[in-house]
């Protein structure tokens, strides 16, 4: 770059700023501070170019040209300089939106070869002479390391520690003027806390729904309440690049940040919130970094700055790499004692060798990106290295239960809560909290350890966000919106209010709300993107939550986008565990073809290596998805116990719970009613809320009405509609609402209430799955039926067909339904066309159910033809097949057993049979059952039978005026065929 000064210019002037070429000093007010080299060369470029846009494309090209750097590193660096002018000064540099930055200088630049003399108000121009002030604090600059400082010994409970300390002595005389000193020579950028949003790492007991849900990292930091608590702190690290020197400050910054973050009085801000504009103004900066002691190259420097009072502080130590972790830990004392301005208060001693805490910066690094598969592999090694590091412990167990190794992480947390004492009590109280929620078998116990935390501390927005992100993950997502709701809105921190629309987001898909899980996801992925650099892993959070509530609500679409895109940011932001979900999520999305995959494969593999044990599972059952549609029933069923023997070994009770369920639906499609009903008990004892406890309470409906049980189904389905968000007038419902409209309709018609079937028919055509749709029509053109309007019910009949979905099992499904409605619609030839295509995919499913009812179909067909050998040999048939509780078929078979005696002239027959179907119908409330006997034997005709004034007032309570069985008795047969 060609420059306005010329090269030998030493000082540059600016109004009352004075630049110093040679030692990267910014010098204004009687003080000097020195920039890092990176940040340096934007401001030469800025001085060099003014008055024009510079775009964030340009500078990243002339800056960082050549290397690959996060999107954040000009923001922070931009920050850096506006701190390093001061406040009168930042506003030189214009940040033009969306486009870059302009530098606006106050007036003409001017270049010196000796230091500037300071200027005096009303001063045409500076006077090239020394000026003593300024002088001494470049020297002092200057000569900072060159100087012998005081040599201090230090005592820490570990045993004493030998250092070189810049005055240990009281925190008062600890504190320079002077700059902190930074690298001359290479590329320095500055670390944000924990990737920029620190709340806290806590247990994760991923997501019920799909697959693990990893909605956001929560560490550290607290973030701003509607009022604030008492001290706001951010942690600013300034690296140099040089990997053998930045460890110190990296473990020092981390030492802190758990240590602050302990207590609910302090806020931990991060850089991307101060360059954000939140909370800068209030917050205390501490600038951390380590540095090569420039004439010992054998030992390193650590520096502490921050202001106090309008003062700069500066804490600084020398001494050997093994000597490091002790100083750090002496560091942290003093400095958490001077910002609480509180006597040193007891914390746990810092026990790690200097091998083992460069090992851990890389751990540290890993949790900033939130890739726990990395983050588990190196804190598990450091863990070997440094038994005692109580912070790696309690790190290491976070980032395993982001992986569902429950059971590794309950040791590290046990471990971790010994070490890390002694302890203030309220840090004390919070480590319990953690190690509850690391425990998904006492997860009440979590949930009442964090309401309490966060009602005695209102101030504390992390305490509320933990409390609500454990309640979804117990399946309790009303509780967590409840928690959520919060009148603060725009004064919170972006990284609040991003990470409140993103549990929100997770807390409606658990309501089975994939709209409104839409809208909040969307709303976090603005916020996110207005906020700048930065928030690229909740960009992704978000865009992956889009991904799963398009897919929950339109399965039969192509896999969204969203998916691969999200994947692609959280590789960009350094997060392979994100990356590997997403792709993991999109796969068992799309279409599973019944074929071997290679692609789930080797996913499997990579989460198997990286120890991503809830994410093996989902491999897994969508691998035994695959089984099941290939007609491989005994493998889909072996792959989810392999996916229960996973999740048992590794105590992931909520994956364990999952898989109850989907094993519960195994059980009603291969008519294991007995498996089924003890399974139900089991999941109804867990008392699982959310869409997991929607989904097993449908199925233990269906399993209630697969015994003729329709009354129980339908109090189950009120019970769960009762688990759902209340609507206020007017308010359309979720897409859970629908799907329990739809299931309703089946229970509401057994029970004879074709009113209220119309009105659950309505609540379930407002779903978008196309599934529900047809059924819609299918449920219509059956009301139809059953109201005596035949020409309405066949032309819904074929409006159902035509939209049915193509995929299994809901194509299996509602094909028996079309083909069984066409049978008493007269309609057998179509009836016997779709059974007939139906049967031999259905046979290979190797799914009882399925093959029974189209069976039965082909019993009734063959019936109505007057074909009753054939008819017989089929019933037989699914009488091997199904359990003798299997109300739903048993009653048409029995019903055909009737008409074949009442056909052939064994009325006794007849008579005895219907007698016992009747009274079973009427034992069970099933209307429609019992209504069908009416059709075939006159009134009176068997004991405890319906008088012609009940038959007559039954249809008339009803509406169920088109019930009959002119497709199975042809009409005028009744009295020859039932004579004696």
């Amino acid at each position: 770059m060609t420059t306005p000064w010329p090269a030998d210019a030493w000082y540059l002037q600016l109004a009352d700023l004075t630049i110093d070429l040679r030692f990267r000093r910014l010098i204004h007010s009687g003080q000097s501070v020195e920039l890092p080299q990176r940040v340096f060369d934007l401001w030469l470029l800025f001085l060099g170019e003014p008055n024009r846009l510079h775009t964030r494309t340009e500078l990243f090209d002339r800056l960082w040209a050549g290397t690959i750097v996060e999107d954040t590193n000009l923001s922070q660096n931009v920050w850096l300089l506006r701190k390093a002018l001061g406040e009168k000064r930042k506003g030189w540099i214009r940040t033009v939106a969306k486009s870059g930055y302009v530098f606006e200088p106050p007036g003409p630049l001017q270049w010196f070869k000796e230091l500037p003399q300071a200027p005096q108000p009303g001063a045409a121009a500076i006077a090239p002479r020394d000026s003593k002030a300024f002088v001494e604090a470049a020297e002092r600059s200057a000569s900072f390391e060159s100087r012998q400082a005081v040599v201090a010994e230090r005592s820490v409970e570990t045993g004493a520690i030998t250092g070189r300390m810049f005055d240990p002595a009281p925190l008062s005389t600890a504190v320079e003027t002077g700059p902190a000193p930074i690298p001359a020579a290479g590329p320095a950028s500055v670390r944000s806390a924990r990737s920029g949003k620190r709340v806290w790492v806590f247990a994760a007991l991923a997501s019920i729904v799909a697959a693990v849900a990893v909605i956001l990292s929560v560490q550290h930091w607290s973030g701003f309440g509607a009022s604030e608590p008492k001290l706001a702190v951010a942690l600013v690290t300034i690296e140099d690049q040089q990997t053998t020197t930045r460890w110190p400050a990296k473990l020092l910054e981390e030492w802190l940040s758990w240590k602050l973050g302990s207590l609910p009085e302090v806020n931990l801000l991060s850089e991307s919130d101060l360059a954000a504009g939140q909370g800068a103004a209030a917050a205390q900066v501490v600038f951390l970094s380590s540095v090569r002691v420039a004439n010992d190259p054998n030992k390193l420097a650590l520096h502490v700055r921050f202001q106090n009072d309008g003062e700069e502080r500066h804490i600084a130590v020398t001494g050997e790499p093994a000597e490091m972790p002790a100083l750090v830990d002496a560091v942290s004392r003093q400095v958490m004692s001077h910002l609480l301005q509180v006597p040193e208060a007891p914390w746990p001693a810092l026990e790690l060798s200097a091998k083992a805490a460069q090992r851990y910066e890389q751990a540290a690094q890993a949790l900033d990106r939130r890739d726990w598969m990395a983050a588990t592999a190196i804190g598990s090694e450091v863990v070997e290295a440094a038994p005692r590091f109580g912070l790696m412990r309690l790190q290491l167990a976070q980032a395993q239960a982001r992986l569902a190794q429950g059971a590794a992480a309950s040791a590290q947390m046990e471990a971790a809560l010994e070490l890390l004492r002694p302890a203030p009590a309220e840090a004390v109280a919070l480590l319990q909290a953690q190690a509850l929620a690391l425990d998904p078998r006492r997860s009440q116990d979590a949930l009442k350890a964090f309401a309490s935390l966060a009602d005695r501390y209102p101030d504390n927005v992390a305490y509320r966000l933990e409390h609500a992100r454990l309640s979804i993950d117990a399946g309790k997502p009303q509780e967590a919106l409840a928690r959520l709701a919060d009148g603060a809105g725009d004064r919170h921190a972006i990284a609040v209010r991003v990470a409140q629309h993103l549990l929100r987001a997770e807390a409606y898909g658990k309501l089975g709300d994939p709209a409104r899980m839409r809208t909040q996801a969307g709303a976090a992925e603005r916020l996110a993107r207005q906020a700048g650099p930065g928030w690229t892993l909740e960009t992704a959070d978000a865009l992956l939550l889009k991904a799963r509530a398009d897919s929950n609500q339109f399965p039969e679409r192509p896999v969204p986008l969203a998916y691969e895109q999200s994947a692609q940011l959280y590789e960009q932001g350094g997060n392979s565990t994100g990356a590997l979900r997403a792709r993991v999520l999109a796969r068992t999305a799309g279409p599973l073809t019944g074929d071997a995959d290679p692609a789930l494969d080797v996913l499997l593999a990579r989460a198997n290596a990286g120890g991503y044990h809830r994410l093996e599972i989902d491999v897994l059952v969508a691998s035994a998805d695959q089984y099941m549609k290939a007609g491989d029933a005994d493998s889909y069923r072996a792959r989810l116990m392999q996916a229960a023997a996973i999740a048992n070994a590794s105590g992931d009770w909520v994956s364990m719970a999952r898989l109850d369920v989907r094993l519960l639906y195994n059980d009603l499609l291969t008519l294991r009613l007995d498996s089924a009903a003890v399974r139900s008990a089991r999941l109804r004892e867990l008392q699982l809320q959310g869409n997991q406890r929607l989904l097993s309470n449908q199925l233990a409906g269906g399993l209630a009405t697969m015994r003729g049980h329709a009354a129980e189904a339908l109090e189950i389905s009120r019970e769960t509609e009762r688990l759902l968000p209340a609507l206020s007038a007017g308010q359309e419902g979720s897409e859970a609402h629908a799907q329990l409209g739809c299931a309703r309709t089946d229970y509401l018609l057994a029970l004879g209430r074709l009113a209220e079937v119309r009105k659950e028919l309505d609540r379930c055509s407002q779903g978008d799955r196309q599934t529900l749709r047809s059924l819609v029509l299918l449920g219509r053109s059956q009301v139809a039926l059953l109201g005596g309007d035949s020409v309405q019910a066949v032309g819904l009949l074929e409006q159902a067909e035509a939209s049915m979905p193509n995929a299994a099992p809901d194509s299996w499904n509602q094909g028996l339904e079309v083909a069984r409605l066409a049978t008493v619609l007269g309609r057998t030839e179509k009836s016997e066309r779709i059974y007939s295509q139906l049967l031999p995919p259905l046979q290979r499913s190797g799914y009882t159910l399925f093959v029974a009812q189209a069976i039965t179909g082909l019993a009734e067909n063959a019936a109505a033809r007057g074909d009753w050998v054939r008819s017989r040999i089929h019933a037989a048939n699914v009488r091997k097949l199904i359990p003798g509780d299997a109300w739903f078929l048993i009653a048409r078979l029995d019903l055909l057993a009737v008409a074949d005696a009442r056909q052939h002239g064994d009325r006794a027959t007849a008579v005895a049979m219907a007698s016992k179907l009747h009274q079973r119908a009427r034992q069970l409330g099933d209307v429609i059952v019992e209504m069908h006997v009416h059709r075939i034997l006159e009134p009176g005709a068997f004991h405890n039978d319906c008088s012609a004034a009940e038959r007559e007032a039954l249809v008339a309570r009803t509406g169920m005026r088109g019930i009959d069985v002119d497709w199975l008795v042809p009409a005028g047969e009744a009295a020859r065929s039932a004579s004696p």
